[in-house]
Formats: C-alpha cells, sequence, structure tokens
C-alpha cells in the first residue's frame, strides 16, 4: 500500500470508530512523520502544511478529557492541524484570552459567556469583537459539588451559615452556588465568600483555612478523598447541566471556516477514542489534571463526551441571563440566544448532534 493510500486508509478507520490495537503501530509512524515534517497528508495526497491554532482549557476540568486526548494521540495533526493548548484555571480566563487574541478557541462554561455579554465589567473595557459558539462538547449534570468539613461543624445545608465558603467567582459555580443558597433559603450576607481557585481549595480546606469548598469535579471528589470521614458532601435536590462551549470570534471564524471543522473533527475522534479506550483515556487525564486515577475512574460516568447544539444548551444560556438580570448583574440583555450559535462546523462534521429546533 503506497504512503498516500495508507494514510488516508487510516484516517477512514479512525473516523469510523475502529481505534484497534492491530493499527496502531501504523498510526503511529504516519503522527510521528507529521510531526517532523510538520505537514500532514490531505485527501487529495498532497502534502500541506498544518494549521497553528491556539486554543484556551481549563487544566482543572475534567471535561477536557477529548481535548488532551485529541492532542496526546495525534488527532488534531491528522487532521491538518498543529495546536498549542493554552491552560488556564478556568473558562473565563480563556474567554478573556480569546477576546484578547491570545487564543483562536476557547473552552468555556456558559456562565462566562452569558456575563461577557451582559455585563460590559466583566472584561475591562466594553465593546468587545463579537464571538460565536460552535459546539458543546459534553453532556453532564453532577459536575459542582459543595464540601464542607465535619469538624467544623457542618453536616447539612443550613450548617454554612456564618462559615468561610470559598468559590471561584466569575465561573458557572456562581450560578449554581446562588442557585443552591436560594432552595436553602441562606442569604449571601450570612457566609464569608472567599474567591479561590479549584486547586488552591484543596489545600485550604485541607488545613482548615476554609470550611467549605464549592468547586467542580475532579476537584470535589478529590478533597473528599483527601479530608477522609471528616468530609461532608451537602446535598442539594438541584439537577443543574453543565455546558462545555467551544467558542470562536465571529472574525476567525468566518476567515477560518476550515480550522474550526478540522478541530471538530479531532475532538469527534477523541471522543470516539473515550468509547473505545476508557482505561488509556482516564491515564490521560489523571496525568494531566494531576488528580488521582482513582479519582478520576470514580468519576468517569458522570460525563458523556458528546459533541451537540442543543435546545437544552439555549435554555440554560436563557436560564442564566434572566438570573443576571434577576439579581442586577447585567447592563444590557440579549434579545436572542440563537443568534450567538454557528452551526456550519457542526452541520459538516457532525449534523446529528444538532437539535436546535430551527
Amino acid at each position: 500500500m503506497s504512503s498516500t493510500k495508507k494514510s488516508n486508509h487510516l484516517l477512514k478507520m479512525i473516523a469510523s470508530r475502529s481505534v484497534q490495537k492491530s493499527f496502531r503501530i501504523e498510526l503511529y509512524a504516519v503522527l510521528f512523520c507529521c510531526m517532523l515534517t510538520g505537514c500532514y497528508q490531505s485527501e487529495s495526497g498532497q502534502h500541506e502544511e498544518l494549521q497553528e491554532v491556539a486554543i484556551g482549557v481549563t487544566s482543572t476540568y475534567q471535561g477536557e478529557a477529548a481535548t488532551y486526548i485529541a492532542k496526546e494521540r495525534g488527532f488534531f495533526e491528522l487532521n491538518g492541524l498543529n495546536v498549542t493548548l493554552k491552560e488556564n484555571p478556568s473558562g473565563k480566563i480563556s474567554m478573556r484570552d480569546l477576546i484578547d487574541g491570545v487564543v483562536q478557541i476557547a473552552h468555556v462554561a456558559e456562565t462566562p459567556v452569558i456575563y461577557s455579554i451582559m455585563d460590559t465589567s466583566y472584561f475591562k473595557g466594553s465593546g468587545h469583537p463579537p464571538f460565536q459558539i460552535f459546539a458543546d462538547k459534553i453532556y453532564s449534570h453532577d459536575i459542582q459539588k459543595i464540601i464542607g468539613r465535619r469538624d467544623h461543624g457542618i453536616t447539612e445545608a443550613e450548617d454554612i451559615v456564618g462559615k468561610k465558603v470559598a468559590i471561584y467567582q466569575g465561573t458557572q459555580l456562581d450560578y449554581f452556588f446562588d442557585s443552591f443558597l436560594l432552595e436553602h433559603q441562606i442569604l449571601n450576607s450570612e457566609i464569608e465568600i472567599v474567591n479561590m481557585s479549584p486547586e488552591k481549595q484543596i489545600e485550604a480546606i485541607k488545613n482548615g483555612e476554609i470550611d467549605v469548598s464549592v468547586t467542580w469535579e475532579p476537584y470535589s471528589s478529590y478533597i473528599q478523598k483527601e479530608l477522609g470521614e471528616n468530609a461532608v458532601h451537602i446535598d442539594t435536590d438541584l439537577t443543574y447541566s453543565t455546558l462545555w462551549l467551544s467558542v470562536a470570534l465571529n472574525s476567525y471564524a468566518s476567515s477560518h471556516p476550515d480550522i474550526l471543522a478540522a478541530y471538530l473533527e479531532s475532538i469527534k475522534m477523541a471522543q470516539d477514542y473515550i468509547r473505545e479506550n476508557p482505561s488509556d483515556a482516564q491515564e490521560i487525564l489523571a496525568r494531566k489534571t494531576n488528580v488521582p486515577l482513582d479519582v478520576i475512574e470514580s468519576l468517569w460516568t458522570e460525563i458523556d463526551f458528546e459533541l451537540s447544539l442543543s435546545e437544552r444548551m439555549l435554555t440554560l444560556l436563557e436560564d442564566q441571563a434572566r438570573w443576571m438580570i434577576r439579581n442586577d448583574l447585567a447592563d444590557t440583555t440579549i434579545q436572542n440566544m440563537e443568534e450567538l450559535i454557528n452551526f456550519g462546523p457542526m452541520e459538516q462534521v457532525h449534523p446529528i448532534g444538532i437539535t436546535v429546533v430551527r
């Protein structure tokens, strides 16, 4: 088999969800050549330069599994991309990097997206360039958790009154925690809020510097493991779905539609790989997030890795927009959430994932 036919053959096998041990040696040989030469073999058989793209990712988030796998297993290169991952502590930093031109694609939850549109003070200066959502990469409804220290007198929700509560502000946790407080009729003024990243919360609650951690997986389970029997998971009746959106500036998307499609094809390959090779995917995520493997394994079924643009996404965005208005956090409004969405790349790569009624 010629090198051109072999490359095309491998691409088709991977795209059809058949990453198998029998041809991994061939796959890695092709990838190694790609990395050495800085080019890839297109469907036409022509050698083309890899296209550079920087992606803002959240290094502390389980939802990035497909991105790390696409990078480590060479799926980006197979689709003609030379990807640089800029690791940030949260999606809100990646969103700011997108607006500042540091990255071309940002991975971000729904709350920073709504903040950046409806609160002009969220990022310094007003009138930032318009952006668009072109994919959601996960489905989950149990990512955020609230963990307290039993020896600090916390056994149930009402016990957090008067306590020091750590939360990473400006992220999806704002909406989640505000809904939790409303559920239990607790006022913000009745607790001491500390703005703290998920990584810092681990040591802070271990050392007793804070009483309660409001964070996301895998760090909430990591905290529970570190505290052992002293950890209290404060239950909530909330069923809060989480989005993990792919966002680009309008100007970039209009001039680089091929890159957005290649990026989505790479993520889709990685999601297929996750389903077929869960053990390897878990090891990669544990290494990249610096979280123990047994913690990652215990959480694996809590996230479905699937590309989509759904009515669920629109509903959650609209709910959070109303939440901002209700809490006087907004200085502008959005008439139609669907105007934020670019359906083009998903229509090309994974049209079955589009369930928005248009």
